[in-house]
């Protein structure tokens, strides 16, 4: 019964994973021009006037297409265009397109990558930096160290001016982010548990970037720059809403960061040999249709909507916000062990299904209460692979763990509406309707789900 409309779902959901993984693929695709050796500062010395990155402040499409056509970057089916006034772009093809065909070339001396930025612009702090920022500390599935030196890059480049040769790149960037870090203390406490946790630990992060970056010594950023919080919050941000995780490390790609995200993208990015980026079709599409990658994430819009700032209106599924404060790293092994993940330990929008992984996790606990010999076996029968005997744990104690399901979900759809309470006591920010429909999304599958979980146990 509690696999009832899961198993197409489950390979649904797998094979948006699978699109959303970084995909290095070796690529026939060759380059359109001859492009530089590397970056180079096309301004005189005499003007060294710095991106404004004040919110207001427009951004420069018309300099960036300049930009990109001396780099040599290949826009063979690619065209940014606003989507919402001056303040949010997006990329749409320009004639149809097959999958497979190339939609944009970024040549490889214009990726900026970790391994290239320790060892030619910070090569000196490493062990420092793994000292304040331990390599191993992850934020949902991220390097925090990774990022921190994408971090210094991007503040170094904003110290240099027009004479940084991204400068172009970086006057055509968002100023403005809807991002946790950016959210007001009320706007925080109108989230719900999980999303209050991603959120306050998004802050933690930048709190700990710009603490570090106070106390390393990187003469080509000024003290006046490590302590003015309007730009150290843009350098984050841009950062953490355009860094992807590459070849064990971490990369942003200048141009390819202008495409919007989809949990079922029509573009994917790959690599050929010489370490190009070219941007290839997933599927055909027409012209003037919006080309999305996919950020990560499709299962965990509270994710989308801490560190990149808005709210994915069509999820393939939604984290089921057990353990909504802990960090999954800190869970007990065994727990882990019995599947518990983010992207896989969710709830179904469309119909309220719920995943295999929910159903065990949640069992391993209620036998935990209720039977600790029961609950070794059914561990077991679990690490072996032993689906018959899971069944019969399963459809033995049905009762009570739909039981314990139907309580969580009461306990968080208490907290949603706390949260609107809150929402609706008159005061007026900014995200509060970004962060109603965050809620209604989850409020809405929660109780779908218990309405499916009211039928099991009167059957």
């Amino acid at each position: 019964i509690f696999c009832t409309a899961v198993t197409h779902k489950q390979t649904m959901i797998r094979h948006i994973a699978a699109i959303c993984a970084i995909v290095a693929t070796v690529s026939s695709f060759q380059a359109p021009v001859k492009v530089p050796a590397r970056p180079v500062p096309r301004s005189s010395p005499l003007f060294a006037n710095k991106v404004d990155v004040s919110e207001n402040a427009g951004r420069n499409g018309y300099g960036f297409m300049e930009w990109a056509n001396y780099y040599g970057i290949g826009m063979e089916n690619f065209q940014i265009q606003p989507i919402d006034g001056d303040v949010n772009w997006g990329v749409v093809a320009t004639q149809p397109a097959r999958a497979g065909d190339r939609a944009l070339f970024v040549p490889t001396m214009l990726r900026m990558t970790t391994p290239n930025i320790k060892q030619q612009d910070f090569p000196n702090i490493g062990s420092i930096v793994s000292q304040k920022i331990d390599p191993k500390t992850s934020n949902g599935d991220i390097d925090l160290s990774n990022h921190f030196y994408l971090f210094l890059k991007v503040l170094q480049e904003y110290e240099l001016g027009e004479q940084s040769p991204y400068y172009q790149w970086l006057d055509a960037l968002p100023r403005k982010f809807n991002t946790a870090v950016n959210f007001r203390d009320v706007e925080t406490d109108c989230l719900p548990p999980f999303v209050k946790f991603l959120s306050k630990r998004d802050q933690f992060n930048y709190s700990l970037f710009t603490r570090t970056l106070r106390e390393i010594d990187t003469p080509s950023i000024s003290d006046e720059t490590k302590n003015n919080m309007d730009i150290t919050k843009w350098a984050f941000n841009v950062v953490f809403t355009r860094a992807r995780e590459a070849f064990g490390e971490a990369e942003i790609i200048p141009m390819s960061d202008m495409l919007n995200h989809a949990s079922q993208p029509n573009v994917e990015v790959t690599w050929d040999n010489e370490g190009n980026v070219n941007i290839v079709f997933l599927r055909d599409v027409q012209p003037g249709e919006q080309l999305f990658k996919c950020y990560g994430h499709p299962t965990n819009p509270s994710r989308l909507l801490a560190t990149y700032g808005f709210h994915d209106t069509s999820p393939p599924a939604t984290y089921c916000k057990m353990f909504p404060g802990v960090d999954p790293a800190d869970l007990p092994q065994d727990i882990k062990d019995m599947g518990f993940d983010y992207t896989t330990m969710v709830f179904y929008p469309e119909n309220g299904g719920i995943s295999e992984q929910v159903w065990d996790v949640m069992l391993y606990q209620v036998l935990g209460q209720v039977d600790p010999s029961s609950q070794q076996q059914f561990y077991q029968a679990h690490r072996s692979g032993d689906a018959q005997t899971k069944q019969q744990f399963h459809s033995h104690f049905l009762p009570q763990t739909a039981s314990a399901l139907m309580s969580h979900i009461d306990e968080m759809l208490g907290e949603i509406s706390y949260c609107d309470q809150k929402l609706n006591s008159g005061q007026v920010f900014e995200n509060m309707q970004m962060i109603y429909n965050h809620n209604e999304v989850v409020r809405q599958t929660f109780m779908k789900v218990r309405s499916n979980l009211e039928q099991m146990v009167s059957q």
